[in-house]
């Protein structure tokens, strides 16, 4: 193209000098000149010449332009070849991650290739569409349409190649996630089960019917999160089913972790049990002394009503005389618990 430019730069200084041979010419016929036949015939030949190498030349700056526009594409396509074999390297990595941080960033890192590779496949489809053209072209073709067409068919094929790498790698990387939360949810689970082994070790039974109450009330407050706490390792005991029927992650470890689990929350529920018994034989404990004392008082009062020798001195005094009645459903109840 430089070289042709050159070669345009030389024809057109001879632009005037052709100019001035008409000029020169179109006197010479002005003039009566005796050979104007001949003068005319050289005239019209240096002009005939002179139009047909300007046509030439311009034809060839065309096909100069269509063939370097050709190239620029062809060039821009081995750029994206290299850019695609690049993006490959990172794609086939081995790399899952080691715990979930480290997988939530490879997740991070993959969304902005699959970013950019999105943004690359506009460029990609604007590169094909604009090499086809040049294999649809009549007359001049810069280029053998077969030759575009392999160079077109190559490029979007390591781009769909690339594109599957993508969608491969992120379901890898999703999996990778599904398994270490898996992992995560399972140790958060043990380190609960761990901390309420210690505090039903440490909780005592009460000491009189006020703390047994209150301890009753946390149990029941423990129950609860006991509950809920089931529904969340029943959901993570799901994931890890689902996860060792994919078999695609190498599921080393998982059905120890979930037979362990398993096993400490059948403990857990067994000493919540317990605990739950204890309260309640507590609680009873202390409702029958309390209802005992209760009785010894009344016994007491009546007793010592019983045994006065004041039996009031006219009718209307003896008549207002107290009375004590026993709850007899109350008392009776305690004293079946005293026979037993």
């Amino acid at each position: 193209m430089k070289k042709h430019e050159a070669i345009e730069a030389d024809i057109s200084s001879y632009q005037e000098r052709i100019q001035v041979v008409v000029e020169l010419a179109l006197e010479m016929e002005s003039e009566g000149y005796y050979d104007t036949k001949r003068i005319s015939a050289q005239k019209d030949n240096i002009l005939r010449q002179w139009g047909l190498l300007t046509e030439l030349v311009c034809a060839r700056r065309a096909r100069l332009e269509q063939n370097l526009a050709l190239q620029k594409i062809f060039q821009e396509m081995v750029y994206m070849i290299d850019w695609m074999e690049e993006m490959q390297v990172l794609l086939v990595s081995k790399d899952l991650g080691k715990h979930l941080l480290e997988v939530e960033d490879l997740l991070q890192k993959h969304g902005l290739l699959e970013a950019d590779i999105s943004a690359q496949t506009e460029r990609v489809q604007a590169l094909n569409a604009a090499a086809l053209k040049f294999s649809e072209l009549e007359g001049y073709q810069p280029c053998d349409p077969q030759i575009i067409c392999n160079r077109v068919n190559h490029v979007q094929t390591c781009l769909e190649e690339l594109e599957e790498l993508a969608a491969k790698r992120r379901k890898e990387l999703e999996d990778s996630r599904q398994l270490w939360t898996f992992f995560q949810e399972m140790e958060e689970a043990e380190a609960w089960i761990r901390e309420k082994e210690k505090i039903l070790a440490a909780k005592t039974c009460g000491r009189d019917l006020s703390s047994v109450l209150t301890l009753t009330t946390k149990h029941k407050t423990m129950l609860g999160e006991l509950g809920n706490r089931r529904a969340l390792l029943h959901q993570t005991m799901k994931k890890g089913e689902k996860i060792l029927a994919k078999k695609s992650l190498g599921p080393a470890g998982i059905q120890e972790k979930m037979r362990e689990v398993c096993l400490r929350w059948k403990k857990l529920e067994e000493v919540t049990g317990l605990h739950q018994q204890r309260l309640e034989d507590a609680l009873n404990f202390f409702q029958f002394s309390a209802e005992t004392d209760d009785l010894v008082a009344w016994l007491q009062d009546t007793y010592r009503i019983v045994s006065s020798d004041d039996f009031g001195h006219d009718d209307y005094s003896t008549q207002v005389r107290p009375v004590l009645r026993p709850q007899n459903g109350r008392w009776r109840n305690c004293l079946e618990s005293l026979s037993l």
